[in-house]
């Protein structure tokens, strides 16, 4: 099932969908991913953007949502957790989906193939047309043959293709300085903002959209605990996460920060050496 069915899916249930964003994230939305044909209006706070016309669907400021008689609203900015709040505040009561969350299944990542979960790798990863993609960001080459050979280990006919795919896997990761064992359980969107000298643990749990950058390790500690991480996780660069830490939903981990068995809830950061929970 290809991201655009998927999200008709999800959809369905919802005659009227309000988009809220008409930046670079809400009109690539609009042009590859969402059914037109239900869009009512686009909203953004820049009063720049105010009465343009994206695709022929004009875009309003955020006090038009109340009268837009919105089935439900999807977020198209990387502010999601804003908006969120800001739509609670304003009492309006709908169903709201950040673009990404619509991305999976209703029924979790889990229930999604390898090959599932490296379409929205892809999707999550790829700026820019297929050569210049290729070009600026060739560390996508390490999510290919994860989820490949991921794939081929889980499948009663690619078993023929797990020695070779796991060979290349591990070559691809030393060409990238990005150690990712197979056995690492990693859910869709993963995305290596730069490579260099990243570690993984195949113990690691870790949600759906994770962005990792440079010099980051997430690893075990000395008792050989391995860290879970959730949903929409950031982690900076030159950061550790390491053992028995659990990582919450929406969370940001700070550039050089350690985290060595923190519990960190939604939404929040942790910044420092040994990191601590910021608001």
């Amino acid at each position: 099932m290809s991201i655009r069915q998927r999200i008709a899916e999800r959809l369905a249930p919802y005659d009227r969908v309000v988009v809220w964003g008409a930046g670079g994230m809400g009109t690539n939305a609009l042009r590859r991913w969402l059914p037109l044909h239900k869009v009512a209006a686009v909203v953004d706070s820049n009063p720049a953007k105010v009465g343009l016309l994206i695709d022929g669907i004009a875009v309003r400021p955020p006090a038009a949502v109340q009268e837009l008689r919105a089935g439900c609203i999807v977020i198209c900015t990387h502010a999601h957790a804003r908006v969120r709040d800001a739509v609670k505040q304003s009492g309006l009561d709908v169903p709201v989906f950040y673009i990404y969350e619509l991305f999976v299944p209703e029924a979790g990542w889990e229930t999604m193939s390898p090959l599932e979960q490296l379409q929205v790798d892809i999707a999550a990863t790829k700026n820019a047309m297929w050569p210049l993609f290729v070009l600026q960001k060739p560390q996508i080459a390490v999510n290919v043959t994860f989820r490949a050979a991921q794939w081929a280990r889980s499948s009663s006919w690619g078993i023929v293709l797990y020695p070779l795919l796991y060979v290349m896997h591990y070559l691809t990761c030393i060409v990238f300085s990005i150690q990712l064992p197979l056995d690492a359980k990693i859910g869709p969107g993963l995305i290596f903002a730069h490579f260099g000298t990243i570690v993984f643990t195949g113990r690691a749990r870790i949600g759906c959209f994770f962005t990792i950058y440079h010099g980051c390790t997430v690893g075990t500690d000395s008792d050989g605990a391995g860290p879970v991480i959730e949903d929409f996780v950031t982690q900076f660069a030159g950061s550790h996460i390491l053992g028995n830490c659990r990582i919450g939903n929406n969370v940001r981990v700070g550039a050089n920060a350690v985290v060595l068995g923190l519990t960190v809830p939604d939404g929040a950061s942790a910044v420092g050496v040994p990191a601590k929970v910021a608001a």
